[in-house]
């Protein structure tokens, strides 16, 4: 009987240690995907980049680069995340750096100097020993404005 009496007052102290122990926290909530944007552009989504003179196109998907030109056959390339770079003077950048090819978007509104239309982004694209200069847009606003 004796050995009963102790057993609320043992269930009591196994209580207070427990308490004493470190608290079980819910996890964190994970945090919803970062979207890089430049001047109101998705840069993870499809991106259309196009230059003249002469001209020559880039289409950027999920995963590749492509790069067309009139005559020549394409070429596609892995695709990079862009690099934010807000430390240089002057409007914002992003940088889609590779082996194969650079690709700079300028927060700057752009001409193609054919058409009336305005791009969101002024584009660099080095490529080789070339350096391209033309303008980048969403992919699907440049579907919807097509004639």
């Amino acid at each position: 009987m004796r050995l009963s009496a102790w057993r609320p007052v043992a269930l009591a102290s196994l209580l207070a240690l427990a308490a004493c122990g470190p608290k079980i926290e819910k996890p964190p909530e994970p945090e919803s995907t970062q979207v890089d944007s430049l001047a109101g552009v998705d840069l993870n989504a499809p991106l259309s980049v196009i230059g003249t003179e002469p001209f020559w196109s880039l289409s950027l998907t999920e995963r590749d680069v492509t790069f067309e030109r009139p005559g020549d056959e394409a070429q596609v390339f892995p695709r990079h995340l862009f690099e934010i770079n807000k430390d240089k003077s002057g409007p914002k950048r992003a940088e889609l750096l590779s082996n194969e090819i650079s690709l700079t978007l300028i927060a700057q509104t752009c001409s193609d100097g054919m058409s009336d239309r305005v791009y969101p982004l002024t584009a660099e694209v080095n490529f080789g020993d070339e350096v391209l200069k033309g303008c980048a847009t969403p992919t699907t606003r440049l579907e919807s404005e097509k004639p």
